[in-house]
């Protein structure tokens, strides 16, 4: 049996079973926060793999073995190994994770407003959405390439039948379905790591071959030409270009990473993922493919330029043809679900900036996330036609593409100050921000109509995007008022309304992040801002920090506690001490007489919506009265903690005041 022909029962295969998971999770879908961040209940080994799954792409695959080639094992380790996942991927982890998830925001530019203003929110999620089409077009696209490369199939239609593949399930289900296809499709490419070894070991032996047989001296310093690309240069590729590119611009300042932090269970997971996911994508992206350019470049050393006629990035095409069918089958299938994997992340995460950033915001700032299931899918279906026409459009991938990677410098930059400088004005972030993508823009299209080569006289366009982004915010910022410079200490006085009530009450009952509030309310975070920032400035409450999570956490203010009447008994005034309330009891009392049920069933006991409950349950998982289990959906069960709590306000049960 071909190759051709075994791929092919594969790649059946796993069509068939990516378009089922779509049907499974379209029933986890009952509103619009379901479907864009899976209701905040993606766990922590499903999120591990998710976040990898998006730095595991057919393009790291093509580009890790190629840097080898080009310059050596140990500045390809550094490219993608250090630059992108050490650097990238846990500076995101550490820094910008846990805020994403404390501040509520469904999306990047939905943070935007809550730190900044609207203008700010709807130029980046202007040319973000853009960004998004290119880049999920562009890796459609490299994968078509890839697959008739090896089958000879027509190029247009394998893109069309995959495009068909993912967003049948990304219609259907959402980011739960492409969650779930992802630890799958995580799965696949696990297998492919020790397959890959394998095939190595036996097929060319030790390191050895690859030392006695490389053209161009020592493969850990040099390329297969005997030459390296530097260090420090501002030409692409070098490492200190790949710092900037790989390790902040392409990560900080995309929805797509945004979102993972955004659906996970709590701001602890949103950061131990991306650890997780850095350590397996610094082992693939670092180390397993960069080995594997030195054995293809020293089995093949004529084959590649410039020795020979082709790029180094089709290595990993060769050497799929030079391996038994059935190896070569499985690894290319993990070619294309990789590929996949991250063009439905980018596809999800333009898709809800049209949709939460442009659409809801604009046209239905009213309606309930259970009327706006329908429109996100079509939305959804919307975003992926239009990635389909593009790419029959010759070059019109990689024209978006390349305006992508240049967008997305400058909102790095702007999440960066944000959330680290205080003094960050919103106009410092628009001019800033509009300046940065302006710039960028012009030089992208001088390059790209070689009316001035503009790389190759200067060198790579993201340290000038970085560099002109950055002033341009800090000058201005300098010259401005911050919003969250004054005095907060009583400086307004303010007619307090029902939902700034319902604010002080969830502060003052433990539920006091941006996230918890926003939940609770089931609003846009941008409103729930609003109501936190009239509430600070009339100095009911306050910030625990002045960047950072804490900056999203709040307690109440002395003015604050004087809103609430003092307890009328002491049973009512210990449960105030515990931050509990006569839900939490309610819901302690059910799970102690209904072990390891799933979360949310409690919607029946608690007649809150499904973002409000998850926040208890979450509420409640932190302080130790519950833990939780379950895969995919959470499963929660009492603690002991969690019956002392029980027991030491039994009076208050069984006066069956709940």
């Amino acid at each position: 049996m071909s190759g051709i022909t075994v791929f092919g029962i594969f790649f059946v295969i796993f069509g068939v079973l990516m378009t089922f998971i779509g049907f499974v999770t379209k029933k986890w879908i009952g509103r619009s926060s379901d479907f864009i961040v899976a209701g905040r209940e993606v766990n922590l080994i499903v999120n591990i793999l998710g976040v990898a799954s998006i730095g595991y792409a057919g393009t790291t695959l093509a580009l890790s073995p190629a840097f080898t080639i080009m310059g050596g094992l140990t500045k390809s380790v550094f490219m993608l190994g250090v630059c992108y996942a050490l650097v990238g991927i846990i500076s995101y982890g550490i820094f910008v994770a846990p805020i994403a998830r404390r501040s509520g925001a469904h999306t990047l530019p939905e943070w935007m407003e809550i730190r900044y203003d609207n203008r700010v929110r709807t130029i980046i999620a202007l040319t973000a959405i853009m960004a998004m089409i290119g880049i999920t077009a562009n890796n459609v696209v490299s994968m078509a390439y890839i697959l008739t490369g090896f089958t000879s199939w027509n190029l247009l239609l394998t893109i069309t039948i995959c495009f068909i593949i993912f967003l049948s399930f990304t219609y259907l289900g959402g980011l739960w379905a492409i969650t779930l296809t992802d630890f799958v499709q995580g799965i696949i490419c696990v297998f492919a790591v020790p397959l890959l070894i394998i095939v190595l070991l036996m097929k060319y032996g030790g390191w050895n071959f690859v030392a006695s047989n490389w053209p161009g001296g020592n493969p850990l310093l040099f390329g297969i030409s005997g030459t390296t690309f530097p260090w420090f240069s501002l030409r692409y590729p070098s490492v200190f270009v790949a710092l900037f590119l790989y390790g902040m611009a392409l990560v900080w300042g995309s929805n797509h990473y945004w979102i993972r932090s955004s659906s996970v269970r709590s701001d602890r997971i949103a950061r131990n993922s991306y650890l997780w996911a850095a350590l397996i994508l610094f082992v693939a992206n670092g180390i397993i493919y960069p080995i594997l350019g030195g054995y293809v470049g020293a089995a093949y050393p004529s084959t590649f330029a410039p020795l020979g006629k082709i790029p180094p990035a089709a290595s990993f095409g060769v050497f799929l043809k030079a391996i038994s069918p059935v190896s070569a089958a499985y690894l290319l299938l993990t070619t294309v679900a990789a590929s996949i994997s991250t063009a439905t992340a980018t596809h999800i995460a333009g898709s809800s900036m049209i949709f939460r950033d442009i659409y809801q915001r604009i046209f239905r700032p009213n309606a309930k996330p259970e009327e706006m299931v329908t429109p996100s899918r079509v939305i959804s279906l919307v975003f992926g036609i239009v990635c389909l026409g593009l790419c029959f459009f010759p070059g019109g991938p990689v024209y978006l593409f390349a305006f992508g990677c240049a967008w997305l410098a400058p909102s790095a930059i702007i999440v960066f100050l944000g959330m680290y400088w205080k003094r960050t004005t919103n106009k410092g972030a628009f001019i800033g921000g509009i300046i940065g993508i302006l710039f960028l823009s012009v030089w992208t299209i001088l390059d790209l109509t070689k009316l001035y080569p503009m790389t190759a006289k200067f060198g790579h366009m993201v340290i000038p995007g970085v560099v002109i982004t950055f002033v341009l915010t800090v000058i201005v910022s300098l010259f401005d008022k911050s919003k969250y410079f004054g005095k907060l200490e009583e400086k307004d006085k303010i007619k307090l309304i029902d939902k700034d009530i319902k604010v002080l009450d969830c502060v003052r009952k433990g539920y006091n992040t941006m996230a918890e509030i926003t939940d609770i309310l089931d609003v846009d975070s941008s409103i729930s801002n609003k109501v936190v920032g009239k509430l600070e400035n009339g100095g009911y409450i306050k910030r625990l920090a002045n960047c950072g999570v804490g900056f999203y956490t709040f307690e109440l203010t002395r003015k604050g506690k004087e809103v609430f009447p003092p307890p009328s008994s002491t049973k009512e005034e210990k449960l105030t001490e515990d931050k509990l309330d006569m839900v939490s009891l309610k819901i302690l009392r059910y799970i102690d007489t209904n072990p390891n049920l799933v979360a949310n069933k409690l919607i029946e006991i608690t007649g809150l919506n499904q973002m409000a409950n998850s926040v208890l349950i979450a509420s409640l998982i932190r302080r130790g009265l519950l833990k939780e289990s379950g895969m995919w959906r959470r499963i929660v069960t009492i603690t002991q903690k969690g019956k002392e709590m029980l027991r030491k306000h039994r009076e208050l049960l069984e006066g069956g005041e709940i």
